[in-house]
């Protein structure tokens, strides 16, 4: 086996067991620095996600991936941190698995946008989560749509959850002091979400994870940003410097002029103003009559009032992916030296990814827990989502194979892809019929007599005369033309 072959060999296979507790089920992503997989939980029998990264790699972001998950307990838009651990071969952290990110959501959309009903609320779920995370003193430094994923079951599935803490900084020191800045720090982030001082290699402040949402809210109603067809890192950085945001307000409600004068204005060590950028959604939503229990654009409204999830996007993606430009060197490129510098010790110091008993907490088993025994489980919506998209599929070919008998029966015609239901005649009145058998016996007899005088023909003149069986031939033709 080559060694590119086994640079791509997947640390984890189907069915092994993690920890005597975690099946894996599927592979759902992979990158760079690790991979996801989807497992069951055989203590609680409920799927979870399970983030495994070698442990022969040069950079470990698991251990920061934990500590920023535990401090972030509690909180809303946080995913439930489920346990963790390491051994020879690799280092993981099981948690609570979501549903379809944002990326995926948006490309699912006919037109790949979304409306400003959807928009603004995603948008504040993502400053909530934003915030949440700036209040435990780090940084996120990759807000993107993929790192953003809506709850599973129907009491979550309206929640955007924040994925993705491996590249996660903390900002203050332990007295809550807002750290100073490194004069180069190198990039961090998705070169199309990034803000202009990660191009420049600056220190990224708060305002930064805010340039990231604001670009969000621009592709969302959009669907693409200026710089999205370039390739090269530098010359997106050149292009967001120079460009004119203000440009983006037109795609946007009239009160993101706020919004984009706040975090203009913003700086390192400024915090930002969260409840002003609150507002800015607020009242917008005031002011396109947005009502939060609308239904987003992925969702369908049944007869009964009850919500369905109603996308089309094909990749049974649960969680965020963790390709190459998502968690590769693109995604980080670090200055000689500065790996050490990256987190002061005290974040890390007391973090340990082992099999102890504080890592892998027992299971919560309140009343609503995701913990609790499948029997009691909420139905995974993406899941129903992908089931009933296979019996339409299934539905729809049974149709196809059908449509003849039908649309050749009384009483259903052809419309479009529908069979409609038309009133069949009455028996009382029967469709009158033309009587053809005369008429069939006529044209045999004529094409019997035609066939004997052609064949007489033939046999009167030799076949080497080419103008008399050239005749025959075409007499013979047009005969049999006229009767079909």
């Amino acid at each position: 086996m080559s060694s590119a072959a086994t640079d791509q060999a997947d640390i984890l296979t189907v069915l092994v067991l993690v920890k005597e507790r975690w099946k894996v089920a599927k592979k759902i992503g992979g990158g760079g620095f690790g991979e996801i997989y989807e497992a069951l939980d055989l203590l609680t029998r409920v799927s979870v996600a399970l983030k495994v990264e070698s442990a022969q790699q040069p950079k470990q972001v698991l251990k920061m991936e934990v500590a920023v998950l535990k401090k972030l307990q509690g909180k809303d838009h946080v995913c439930r941190f489920v346990g963790c651990g390491r051994n020879d071969r690799f280092n993981y952290v099981v948690m609570e698995l979501q549903g379809r990110n944002l990326a995926d959501l948006r490309r699912s959309m006919t037109r790949g946008t979304f409306t400003v009903s959807t928009t603004l609320r995603l948008g504040r779920q993502i400053l909530e989560a934003i915030e949440s995370i700036h209040s435990v003193g780090f940084l996120h430094r990759d807000i993107k749509p993929s790192n953003f994923a809506m709850g599973r079951f129907p009491s979550t599935c309206r929640t955007c959850y924040m994925l993705d803490f491996g590249l996660a900084r903390q900002f203050t020191n332990s007295c809550q002091e807002v750290r100073p800045p490194r004069a180069v720090a190198g990039f961090r982030g998705t070169v199309r979400y990034a803000s202009v001082n990660a191009h420049k290699n600056k220190e990224m402040g708060r305002h930064d994870d805010l340039w990231s949402l604001f670009y969000m809210l621009v592709e969302f109603m959009v669907g693409q940003l200026p710089w999205r067809k370039i390739k090269d890192k530098e010359h997106v950085g050149k292009l967001k410097d120079t460009y004119d945001h203000r440009l983006m307000l037109k795609h946007l409600p009239a009160e993101f002029t706020v919004f984009l004068d706040h975090i203009s204005n913003l700086d390192y060590f400024t915090k930002p103003d969260y409840q002003l950028l609150l507002s800015v959604f607020d009242n917008s939503m005031k002011t396109y009559n947005v009502v939060e229990n609308d239904p987003y654009d992925w969702e369908r409204t049944r007869s009964d009032g009850t919500l369905t999830i109603n996308a089309t996007a094909t990749t049974p993606q649960h969680h965020t992916r963790l390709t190459p430009a998502h968690m590769g060197m693109a995604n980080a490129s670090l200055i000689p030296g500065d790996l050490a510098r990256e987190n002061t010790d005290d974040v890390l110091q007391d973090e340990q990814l082992s099999d102890n008993g504080e890592n892998n907490p027992p299971p919560d088993r309140r009343p609503g827990s995701p913990s609790m025994p499948r029997a009691n489980q909420e139905a995974d919506v993406w899941e129903e989502l992908d089931r009933n998209r296979n019996r339409i599929r299934t539905a729809v070919w049974k149709v196809e194979r059908r449509t003849y008998t039908h649309t050749h029966t009384p009483g259903f015609l052809l419309a479009g892809n529908r069979l409609l239901n038309t009133p069949s005649p009455s028996p009382q009145k029967p469709i009158n019929k033309i009587d053809i058998s005369p008429l069939s016996k006529f044209l045999t007899y004529i094409f019997i007599s035609v066939t004997c005088v052609v064949g007489f023909w033939q046999w009167c003149f030799p076949a080497n005369c080419i103008m008399e069986r050239t005749f025959a031939r075409s007499l013979l033709s047009c005969v049999a033309y006229c009767l079909v």
